[in-house]
């Protein structure tokens, strides 16, 4: 699922911006942001496979909030797609980090 979602980042500002908008240059900063971190998310799926709990799920929560936080500070939060875009992927990010550790926190238990 988390390739899925960069997968997503690197594909979206194509998908969702309009050719007007991607030939006239207005949501450059916005490309290069969702891009950057589709890539760093796909790096993260190809390293994340073992290793600690805490050092598998961090990143990723880290990586969500700052997705969120990304359109203010930025800000394009004007860009309604680009803005409502990052809110979204953030909170499925740190979503997804909460499900792996809840999954894995079963595993390990003993009844």
């Amino acid at each position: 699922m988390l390739a899925a979602l960069g997968i997503w980042l690197v594909m979206s500002p194509f998908l969702l911006f309009s050719q007007e908008v991607l030939l006239r240059g207005l949501a450059d900063r916005e490309m290069l942001v969702f891009m950057i971190f589709g890539f760093g998310i796909l790096l993260m799926c190809s390293r994340a496979t073992q290793g600690h709990l805490f050092m598998r799920v961090a990143p990723v929560v880290a990586t969500g909030g700052v997705l969120i936080a990304v359109p203010t500070v930025l800000g394009f939060t004007g860009h309604h797609v680009a803005a409502a875009n990052a809110w979204v992927s953030g909170s499925v990010l740190i979503a997804l980090a909460a499900w792996e550790a809840l999954v894995s926190q079963k595993q390990y238990t003993i009844v």
